[in-house]
């Protein structure tokens, strides 16, 4: 029994009007089959033990003998709320798979080994991604795997209100530090990215992002010292963005990658920046389209 309509406020109480009428007439067991339920029918329909089957997230057969949990489940049976915005590791899992960097058959240990983070840390951001609908998670065996709904520009513009910029805070260093260090500490960002992209003129400052959670180790290493802004002893200063996450990791050559760059131009009003934020896009998505 297949059913592609708007769900109703209490679908399950029909339901089983319905199946008792369909059982006078069919005496093997009767499935019924949605695209998509909320968690409150979910719930009602295995109250009322009404076998059902969710293509690709869940299957309930109250009459088999057999588990078939291990073979075929949905991670998100009962969902968690949706987040507001992603999570750093969600985010990351996101923007590589807008840039075709993996195959999402990847299960979430190697995908962890990948991100430097643990198994559980990814997992989480798994169910993240299934809370605000960008993805599915199912269960294959023994592992489990993010199967994302859209791709390409798709996807970008249905995550796009869940993401955010990886800046979390910016300070400020004098340049002839940096200078003295620039080999390893950081990567082009900002505006200075956008002018080794060709889409804005050298600023005055030049901007790097680094790891947040490098930053303290590095500081102490390289004997760096904070300043007021834009303040330094050549007269110059570097701006540097202390990043969510590693922005080495999506990095393109010595510059961020582009939909990091796009975010963390975000809450900064400028015409000019608005022009180049539009470049970004149309740069990325064109090239993935001259591939394909």
């Amino acid at each position: 029994m297949l059913d592609r309509g708007d769900e109703q406020t209490d679908k399950a109480a029909a339901l089983k009007k319905y199946l008792k009428v369909i059982c006078l007439y069919f005496p093997g067991p009767v499935i019924y089959v949605v695209e998509n339920t909320t968690s409150f029918n979910r719930k009602r329909l295995v109250e009322q033990r009404i076998a059902f089957i969710v293509p690709g997230k869940q299957l309930y057969l109250p009459f088999a003998a057999t588990d078939l949990r291990d073979h075929f489940t949905a991670t998100n049976k009962l969902p968690a709320a949706e987040p507001k915005q992603l999570g750093a590791i969600a985010q990351q899992i996101v923007l590589r798979q807008l840039y075709q960097r993996w195959d999402e058959a990847l299960p979430a240990q190697q995908i962890a080994k990948q991100l430097a983070v643990s198994k559980m840390t990814v997992s989480r951001a798994h169910t993240e991604l299934a809370a605000c609908g960008l993805a599915n998670i199912i269960a294959i065996g023994r592992q489990k795997q993010v199967r994302f709904i859209h791709h390409g520009p798709q996807l970008w513009e249905q995550a796009l209100p869940y993401l955010r910029s990886p800046i979390k805070k910016q300070l400020w260093i004098d340049r002839e530090d940096y200078e003295t260090n620039q080999y390893s500490l950081g990567i082009e960002a900002g505006e200075t990215a956008l002018s080794t992209l060709g889409m804005m003129i050298t600023p005055k400052h030049k901007v790097i992002a680094v790891n947040a959670k490098d930053w303290p180790g590095l500081k102490k290493l390289m004997h760096l010292k904070e300043l007021p802004h834009g303040f330094g002893r050549s007269g110059e200063s570097v701006a540097v963005e202390l990043w969510r996450y590693d922005p080495a990791l999506l990095s393109e050559h010595r510059a961020v990658d582009r939909l990091s760059l796009y975010l963390s131009l975000d809450e900064k009003y400028d015409d000019r920046l608005d022009i180049a934020k539009d470049e970004l896009l149309k740069g990325l998505f064109k090239r993935q389209g001259d591939k394909q």
